[in-house]
């Protein structure tokens, strides 16, 4: 008995950990899904990370990336432009999503570092807007992006 809790317990751990730290129980079978997906209504960094990682994997399925960008499908060529410059740039490149992250209505903003070894970081400020029950990066936010690539912005 002991022996059995113990590898509960450990499984529930690796769930647990597995999943970001959030504890999900299972529940018998009932109309709704057990595990439904969580929707932040005020996302923080990380998951701003994550929504302007999908913008730019030009791996990822197109109608989900244009799903993330308020310009939708037509926002789609830039970033991809985007992507094909920060795959030929050097290794030593990296950016991420910086706090604070700012909400007022349906408008939210947060900072974007970059930086390359050797070179003191650069910050931008990128937007957010809440539309349809998804935040989606700006037009605005997209040249930013863009401008950082050495692109023009033609949204």
């Amino acid at each position: 008995m002991f022996n059995t809790k113990r590898r509960v317990a450990a499984a529930l751990i690796a769930v647990t950990a597995g999943l970001g730290g959030a504890l999900v129980t299972a529940v018998p079978a009932t109309a709704a899904p057990a595990f439904a997906p969580v929707r932040t209504a005020n996302p923080g960094v990380g998951d701003l990370q994550a929504k302007l990682q999908l913008v730019l994997n030009t791996g990822a399925s197109r109608a989900d990336r244009a799903n993330e960008l308020e310009a939708g499908e037509a926002g789609l060529p830039l970033v991809d432009q985007v992507g094909g410059v920060m795959a030929a740039a050097p290794s030593s490149f990296k950016w991420s999503v910086q706090g604070p992250v700012n909400v007022q209505g349906d408008y939210m903003t947060a900072g974007l570092q970059t930086s390359v070894d050797g070179f003191d970081p650069w910050h931008f400020d990128l937007s957010w807007r809440l539309i349809d029950g998804t935040w989606k990066l700006t037009r605005e936010a997209e040249c930013t992006i863009a401008g950082i690539a050495m692109l023009p912005c033609n949204l």
